[in-house]
């Protein structure tokens, strides 16, 4: 190809021998991308297998020349030998450009689809942008895998934007294992700084599989009829999910033991923030094992067919706060079941201030709770705040022993009790069972327990106007014991009871 001013193509130029060509600069014509482009001559070998961004001229005297694409904007994958027609693979041409690209350059796809027979490595802090899975065109890019994984990250740094990856058979049609974006970390290599914005994907059993992941951001990213939504390996700390994230399966389809987001539990994770997230009709919002010091807030679980949240073995000190978490069929809110005891920095859990509750349906029930915290490790927690309606069972249940606040809630549901636990106040809305003989309420400033005596020993907890209630009630017994002084206790009996 050359125009009309006898400008050669890469191809011609580099295929020439004549070293007279050889100069500072070249001019060309791009075959694939039709544009003008100017190569630059090095005083150092480039890689030999160079095709787009650099080059290699063998001369007829054996001398080499080595040169290199002039990059001042985005590359465009124009310049790559590739068809985007949805069926040819592209996999292998897109890869070279990738492998030839410099730290900090950007690859620009084009409004086509491009499949891929081989998931595609990135090695270096680059970023692949398109137009936006949100743009007005009718044909923003896709990549398209043929039954395998879409994209390896193996460095820090790397961007991916704009663009959506789809398998070619969905796993809603037929299960696979594959998985649309791998973070590929390890041990010994934690990846940094990684930003996935703007991205939609779909089809795979597992859309976006992170492996210690260090201080990076997922942004807008939409995932669809996957199995599992995100899934957090490796120790990953403090990263963040947000900006209308959204994890969803069809309402069509249902995966059995799906998941939103799973924080496996084989190595620790800590320092996450989901913010303005939305997880629809899977069976386990959140599931996370041994993650702590983890923010979700502002965020929706809608029309979940199990749990909302699964806090399990080794975690603690969430901040649950401000979300909408509902139910299409029976199960919990959240769930709340850790059996490992957590250190002497563990404060508990924060629930406060969340929507919880359950949609009409025709199932039996009889299991349904709207918060339910079970387990030795689940310490010092703080349930506060939420609204909670339409469970059978329970709105709150805590485990005695467990030490949870649970203060200032509506408990809406119709039934008998609304709570169960220890340390209820009197402002929650609903019917409260008192779980055991240390359980008090309080009441302003003054506290209400119940026992078959008062306390022989004197204790700073106890203060003038406190009242311990008799439960084995006889005649001539009293109805109870108040405490008249504040440093030395003096309890007497009031409300003798007649015969």
């Amino acid at each position: 190809m050359t125009n009309n001013l006898n400008v050669p193509t890469i191809n011609q130029f580099f295929d020439s021998q004549d070293p007279v060509l050889d100069k500072e600069i070249v001019t060309l014509i791009d075959e694939y991308s039709g544009e003008l482009v100017n190569f630059k001559k090095q005083n150092i070998p480039v890689p030999s297998n160079g095709r787009y961004l650099y080059r290699t001229k063998f001369n007829h005297d054996e001398s080499l020349a080595y040169y290199k694409r002039i990059v001042t904007n985005d590359i465009s994958i124009k310049i790559a030998d590739v068809h985007g027609d949805g069926n040819t693979d592209d996999s292998v041409e897109i890869q070279r450009l990738i492998d030839e690209m410099e730290i900090g350059q950007v690859l620009h796809l084009d409004n086509k689809r491009y499949m891929l027979h081989h998931p595609l490595q990135i090695s270096k802090a680059i970023k692949i942008t398109g137009s936006s899975t949100k743009s007005n065109i009718s044909f923003p890019p896709f990549l398209i895998t043929h039954n395998n994984d879409g994209i390896v990250i193996n460095a820090s740094g790397a961007v991916l934007e704009g663009f959506g990856i789809y398998n070619i058979i969905w796993y809603t049609t037929s299960e696979n294992s594959y998985t649309g974006i791998k973070v590929n970390g390890n041990p010994d290599h934690h990846v940094y700084d990684i930003i996935l914005k703007d991205l939609t994907v779909r089809g795979f059993h597992t859309a976006l599989d992170v492996n210690y992941l260090w201080s990076s951001q997922i942004q807008t990213v939409k995932t669809e009829n996957c199995k599992v939504g995100i899934l957090i390996r490796g120790l990953s700390v403090n990263n963040e999910i947000s900006n209308n994230t959204s994890i969803s399966i069809n309402s069509d389809y249902d995966i059995p033991g799906s998941r939103g987001i799973w924080f496996e539990g084989s190595t620790s994770k800590e320092g996450w923030r989901i913010i303005d997230t939305l997880i629809y009709n899977v069976y386990e919002g959140i599931y996370a094992g041994k993650t702590s010091h983890v923010n979700f807030m502002n965020s929706m679980i809608d029309f979940c067919r199990h749990i909302g949240i699964v806090i399990a073995e080794d975690c603690n000190n969430w901040n649950i706060n401000s979300n909408y978490i509902a139910l299409r069929q029976p199960g919990y809110g959240i769930y709340l079941t850790n059996n490992i005891q957590g250190s002497s920095f563990t404060r508990g859990n924060k629930i406060v201030d969340n929507d919880i509750l359950i949609y009409d349906h025709t199932e039996e029930d009889i299991i349904s709770i709207g918060i339910n915290i079970t387990g030795r490790g689940s310490l010092y927690d703080d349930v506060r705040g939420n609204s909670v309606k339409n469970f059978k069972v329970y709105d709150i249940k805590a485990d005695p022993g467990l030490k949870t606040t649970i203060t200032h809630n509506k408990c809406l549901s119709q039934i008998t009790p609304n709570i169960v636990g220890n340390f209820i106040t009197n402002d929650n809305t609903g019917i409260v069972y008192y779980q055991n003989l240390t359980d008090s309420l309080q009441l302003g400033k003054m506290k209400m327990a119940y026992g078959e005596s008062y306390p022989v020993i004197s204790s700073p907890q106890w203060k003038r106007g406190d009242i311990i209630f008799n439960i084995q009630p006889s005649v001539n017994s009293p109805v109870g014991w108040i405490n008249t002084t504040d440093g030395i206790n003096t309890w007497k009996p009031f409300g003798i009871i007649n015969g």
